[in-house]
């Protein structure tokens, strides 16, 4: 690999996983006790003993200072590596330990003791396939800026402070507690890593680095990577708290950088110090990518774009990578030549880039409550998602939209099970038209919300009891004012999320039912329910479905009927569900976006089949995309349908996914033409853009013969992945959506 001897590369790649193991993307996190020396620390299970055993000891004391103490034994305690082979330390703590025990004893506690009821309810939306909920420990971003400046002793300093100057009451003062001895502890443990170094030929300069980190803030390119290294491993494999940005890069990054060049230090050292830190990440191999971020407009709306951005993406191109996950915040004074460097790796098959526009993403932040200041300075993470920084957004929650047609069309009643799940209905021959099937469509749906909505507002008040985030809170001003965990409500806003998924395949239903039903009067209401329940099955059926599937009136052809359905049922959750409260202990409101993770495949199982043409197991539409396979008219009308949404209603995420085939973007014009469609989707107010160049043989070659096709990446929801490591049925997916280019 580029920058990585042979030798290294080995090492760094099995230091987390043995890469020689069947892929289990799901299934990552595991410890490696034997490639650690003993004499370092305990292994998994004297480890896990350790800090049971403290915790039962403390068992009366407040949740933040239990967290923080087992946290603080793990850092004491756990094995650790500073190896010659690698640039970066290693802590045997990635089985996520505090997770499957403390934190998840308390989940339980929560949700089967001190709020049952809720519990019950949640449980039964997700096994329904309606709505499928989880607390959100997956989307934090610290203040980076303040990490950088201050380092961990400096936070701790800072938290110090203003515990000293307030008066507070026994649960702040637990809080603050809780971030002492969470920041000691991390102290502790970057103290242990020097020492380690110090004591290991050829780590000479990693201990330099992290005796640095144990005093104060990075003064180095190579020490702020390590810093931002840090901390993700630190709060996302022992704090339990998935750390979903490594920062704007280019501008968090550049002093640091430029300074290195005028103290003297190569290119090259800079560049190898990167491709070392990537492949950190790859040797981690979240199944969902870790995210970062580059661009963005700076005060005077001048580009943040720089040499490092450059630098950044040449390094990755040349490692042929597909983790870390970039995001280009594009704006109006983006560079064009590195929009084209971005669209060449792509269409070389790396498609780990995803563009989301400035101008929008900023529309919809002021929108929902931001300054002007706040929206330009904004973080990407996750997927796409965005938010203020020193902002909590809570978003596991994610709502099925072809449930509520089931409960349309057969009386309030989950059509896979027969239970009733909706709202008591009349039956199909009741609709006598359209608008009368519409309406009860919206009532279902509007219920749906409300259900979810009592659910989640019912637990995220004991988001903080099942998780105290003292790592997290340290880092956000507004947390130290108020003595207040940012999940808590102690961010500078805090927002809840409601992510839906099947927006293309409801348009479609209701543009194949009104036009099938109420216009040509093809069959009833009632015969078309039949068919569906038969999962288009019996005589005659999969003639039908044909037909249906060769509509080329759909979401994503630019047509304009199904364009309407989709921005009505945009509608219905601007009016149901945005601007309501949250819980009032987090003290936000709600918003919504349109991005499904891997819940589409899940829905897909117990989801009936649709007047659209999919049938039951059939994967559920993503995103705000068309459905897999349905947008046959070309890329342009497909941005054309998407940006027909307004996706300034939501300060979450409104993303397309493009498929193109390799002949349509070869050469000079093939570039213009890709350039092209991305300028067309942001001037048109368009969101997020992730595209995947292929065709459909290549594909189905990739699926006979893998051996072949080892390096060949796929652009899924939101992440990127190895086409060898997705299922049969993903790749199916994939293929009927090549197919559909051609």
């Amino acid at each position: 690999m580029k920058y990585i001897s042979d030798r290294d590369y080995d090492y760094i790649i099995n230091k987390h996983h043995d890469a020689s193991k069947p892929w289990n993307g799901m299934g990552r996190f595991v410890r490696r006790d034997e490639i650690f020396d003993p004499a370092t620390g305990l292994d998994a299970d004297a480890l896990r003993e350790g800090f049971l055993a403290q915790d039962e000891s403390i068992k009366d004391l407040p949740h933040p200072i239990r967290k923080a103490r087992a946290l603080e034994f793990i850092m004491k305690n756990t094995r650790i590596s500073c190896d010659p082979r690698d640039r970066y330390p290693s802590v045997n703590a990635n089985d996520r330990p505090l997770k499957k025990t403390i934190i998840d004893n308390w989940k339980r506690e929560v949700l089967k003791e001190t709020i049952p009821e809720i519990g019950k309810k949640r449980s039964y939306l997700e096994n329904a396939g309606i709505v499928t909920i989880w607390p959100d420990y997956d989307h934090s971003v610290p203040v980076w800026e303040r990490v950088f400046a201050l380092g961990f002793a400096g936070l701790l300093r800072e938290s110090e402070e203003a515990r000293a100057k307030g008066t507070w009451d026994e649960k702040q003062e637990a809080f603050f507690e809780g971030i002492r001895i969470t920041y000691e502890a991390i102290l502790t443990l970057v103290g242990r890593l020097a020492t380690l170094a110090e004591k290991t030929e050829g780590s000479e300069r990693m201990a330099k680095a992290l005796r640095q980190l144990q005093i104060g803030a990075p003064t180095n390119f190579y020490e702020a990577l390590m810093m931002d290294y840090l901390y993700f491993l630190i709060s996302e494999h022992i704090d339990y708290l998935q750390v979903r940005s490594l920062g704007n890069f280019d501008r968090l990054f550049y002093l640091y950088y430029k300074a290195d060049i005028e103290n003297g230090v190569s290119e090259e050292e800079i560049r190898t110090d990167l491709a070392y830190f990537f492949l950190q990440f790859v040797a981690i191999s979240n199944y969902w990518n870790q995210p970062v971020y580059l661009g963005g407009e700076k005060a005077d709306s001048s580009t943040e774009i720089n040499e490092l951005s450059y630098l950044f993406l040449d390094v990755y191109d040349q490692m042929s990578i597909y983790t870390p996950k970039i995001q280009l915040k594009l704006a109006d004074s983006t560079p064009k030549d590195i929009v084209y460097k971005m669209l060449d790796m792509i269409r070389r098959g790396n498609n780990s880039l995803v563009f989301v526009c400035d101008k929008t993403i900023r529309e919809a932040l002021v929108r929902n409550g931001a300054t002007e200041e706040e929206a330009r300075t904004c973080v990407v993470k996750g997927c796409y998602e965005h938010g203020t920084i020193g902002s909590y957004s809570a978003g596991m929650n994610y709502l099925n939209l072809l449930k509520p047609l089931e409960y349309t069309l057969h009386e309030g009643r989950d059509a896979v099970t027969g239970e009733p799940a909706g709202l008591p209905c009349p039956p199909p021959s009741a609709f006598d038209t359209f608008d009368k099937f519409l309406a009860e469509y919206e009532r279902q749906l509007a219920n749906v919300i409300d259900l979810t909505v009592e659910v989640v507002n019912g637990f995220e008040g004991y988001l903080a009891e099942m998780n105290p985030l003292s790592m997290l809170s340290a880092t956000f001003p507004t947390c130290l004012a108020q003595g207040k965990d940012a999940i808590a409500g102690g961010a500078l806003h805090n927002g809840s999320e409601l992510m839906f998924g099947g927006l293309a395949d409801v348009a479609d239903s209701f543009t194949m039912i009104q036009k099938h039903v109420y216009e040509q009067k093809t069959l009833t209401l009632s015969e078309f329910v039949a068919i569906l329940d038969r999962n288009f099955e019996g005589e005659g059926d999969e003639i039908f479905r044909q037909a249906l599937l060769r509509d080329r009136e759909k979401y994503g052809n630019n047509q304009k009927r199904p364009n309407e359905f989709a921005k009505h049922l945009i509608s219905i959750f601007e009016r149901n569900l945005c601007g309501r409260p949250n819980n009032e202990k987090r003290g936000g409101t709600w918003s919504f976006g349109t991005h499904v993770a891997r819940q589409s495949y899940v829905w897909g199982d117990k989801s009936l089949a649709s007047p659209n043409g999919r049938k039951l197991g059939e994967e559920v539409s993503k995103n705000a995309s068309p459905m897999l396979g349905q947008a046959k008219s070309g890329a342009t009308a497909a941005i054309l349908s998407v940006t027909e949404l307004d996706a300034s209603v939501s300060p979450s995420d409104f993303a397309l996914d493009l498929g193109l085939l390799p002949s349509a973007v070869r050469g000079e014009e093939g570039l213009d033409a890709m350039y092209g469609l991305v300028k067309t989707f942001q001037k048109r107010g368009g969101h997020a853009l992730q595209i995947n160049v292929f065709d459909a043989d290549t594909l189905r070659d990739a699926q006979k013969n893998p051996e072949k096709y080892a390096d060949l990446q796929i652009r899924v929801s939101g992440w990127n992945v190895l086409w060898n490591n997705i299922s049969k049925e993903e790749q199916d997916g994939f293929i009927r959506q090549a197919e559909a280019l051609c």
